[in-house]
């Protein structure tokens, strides 16, 4: 009985030993066939990489940019024809542009990135994409229906207080738009400095400038917008002049004042128009019509028909029409005796009659060549007491001076000013440069 279930325990073990053998065998534990299974895994496990990759690689490839510059006269349709684009393709693209972007604006030299599909003998334009305003893009991609759909893109900015101190090189406005400023900052400092400085005759090339001032600009480092003006000097044939802004207690906007807190507006303006050229000044001179020398009592500044000209102080219209030799003419009474007028005008602006108030650096009219006139021009008069001056060399007392807890604060920011002035200027040590070196002469 024993040795009948010793002969069946044996009998199990076998028949377990052979079926794991089996199944050894069939899983490739032994001999050859086994290894070929696992290459073929392998080798059909590399083939899907591979036609992977070439489904996304083949994809990318049939994509193509073009970078292209727009050619002296050349227009954004004929830039795109020339690039490889059908006739049909550049005008469904500039249609899209509508109502996002003017195709006219563009101008030589501009950068426009073109996208292409190719297929086995041609290019199919895609997309466009360009630069449209500093900090603004504009792009056209092709849509399902066959058509492009085109739309402006903003894009990030940074924020800095401008620093610029540099030497006049051709013209303040040349030098200063050259590194960062816009008109805006230009027009300020014009301003500022427009109760002492002729821009014509007083500034020069070599003569050093400097403006602070808040600014943003975008990824290719291009001014998007301009904030606040903090500071203005200038320094020409006059000497040097600073001014720092401040708005003064009760004040709803700022106003410039020097270091002493004295404003830099006086109680008239030497030149009452901006961008003009000094074309005659006050004294005796061969008239250009009449043909003999007689006095001329007033200055003459050459400017285009339409220039506006400014109230030279805060006063009353005493006279606006036509009168005499003088064209189109307005008079004003200011205090203290003194009284302006401006002659040839081509228009008055609006509201500008007698009797009506105006305001220091209010635009009352426009430049014309009226009257008895060779071109189209600014005759400026100044009286007192009905005697006339030469509004050149006219020395007037400033406007407000700060006094009391007003001047305290000014002083406080102005010393905010300075500071950030030093820091900015150790930041750009080639600003600092320029000025050190001796003006060229």
């Amino acid at each position: 009985m024993q040795a009948r279930k010793t002969l069946a325990a044996f009998g199990v073990m076998a028949l377990a030993s052979g079926l794991g053998l089996g199944l050894a065998w069939n899983a490739g534990l032994f001999g050859g066939a086994p290894a070929a299974a696992a290459e073929q895994s392998l080798a059909r496990e590399a083939a899907a990489k591979r036609a992977e990759h070439l489904a996304f690689t083949e994809a990318y490839l049939r994509h193509e940019t073009r970078e292209v510059r727009v050619g002296s006269g050349e227009t954004l349709a004929g830039l795109l024809v020339r690039a490889g684009a059908t006739q049909s393709a550049a005008n469904a693209a500039i249609s899209s542009l509508n109502g996002v972007y003017d195709p006219r604006r563009i101008r030589p030299g501009q950068q426009i990135s073109l996208f292409f599909e190719r297929g086995v003998d041609t290019a199919e334009l895609t997309g466009l994409a360009f630069r449209s305003d500093p900090g603004a893009s504009v792009l056209a991609n092709r849509i399902s229906t066959g058509g492009f759909a085109a739309r402006e893109v903003m894009m990030p900015t940074s924020f800095e207080n401008a620093f610029i101190a540099a030497r006049v090189e051709t013209s303040i406005f040349a030098s200063a738009t050259a590194m960062g400023a816009t008109a805006r900052e230009i027009e300020a400092l014009a301003d500022a400095f427009s109760y002492d400085v002729d821009f014509q005759r007083d500034v020069r090339a070599g003569d050093k400038f400097e403006l602070v001032f808040e600014r943003w600009y975008d990824d290719e480092g291009q001014t998007v917008r301009t904030g606040n003006i903090l500071f203005i000097s200038l320094e020409s044939r006059r000497g040097p002049r600073a001014f720092y802004a401040f708005i003064a207690p009760g004040d709803v906007e700022p106003e410039w004042y020097d270091s002493e807190g004295k404003s830099a507006r006086r109680f008239l303006m030497r030149t009452p128009i901006n961008g003009a050229r000094l074309s005659s000044g006050y004294g005796m001179r061969r008239h250009p019509i009449l043909g003999y020398s007689r006095m001329h009592r007033g200055t003459d500044f050459a400017a285009p028909t339409g220039t506006p000209i400014l109230a030279a102080g805060q006063g009353t219209i005493v006279r606006a029409g036509p009168f005499s030799s003088y064209g189109n003419y307005i008079r004003i009474r200011h205090g203290d005796g003194y009284e302006t007028s401006y002659a040839h005008l081509s228009r008055f602006a609006r509201g500008i009659r007698a009797g009506a108030s105006v305001r220091q650096g209010q635009v009352i009219g426009y430049v014309g060549t009226t009257g008895r006139s060779t071109g189209p021009h600014l005759h400026y008069e100044v009286m007192r007491r009905g005697q006339q001056i030469n509004p050149m060399t006219l020395r007037l007392a400033n406007g407000r001076n700060l006094e009391g807890r007003a001047l305290e604060l000014f002083q406080i920011e102005r010393a905010r000013i300075d500071t950030l002035r030093q820091t900015r200027a150790s930041e750009t040590p080639q600003q600092e440069a320029a000025l050190a070196a001796p003006a060229q002469p």
